[in-house]
């Protein structure tokens, strides 16, 4: 059971930080003025939600393993 709860935290904080990092990169994209560099901004967003998104599915069933 410990290493369930192990598991969690591990998910859970990497979900958390590439939320915290989300918002970063849509700040980048607002205050960027060239083309190429809101290209690759957007593709970064697009590629960290769906890097945080399976994160988050994993850490909530874990969580409620442990319920």
């Amino acid at each position: 059971m410990l290493w369930i709860q192990g598991l969690h935290v591990i998910f859970v904080v990497t979900w958390f930080a590439g939320l915290f990092y989300l918002p970063r990169i849509f700040v980048y994209y607002a205050q960027a003025e060239d083309d190429t560099t809101r290209t690759t901004l957007a593709i970064m967003a697009r590629k960290l939600y769906r890097f945080i998104t399976p994160m988050m599915v994993v850490a909530v069933l874990l969580g409620f393993w442990r319920l």
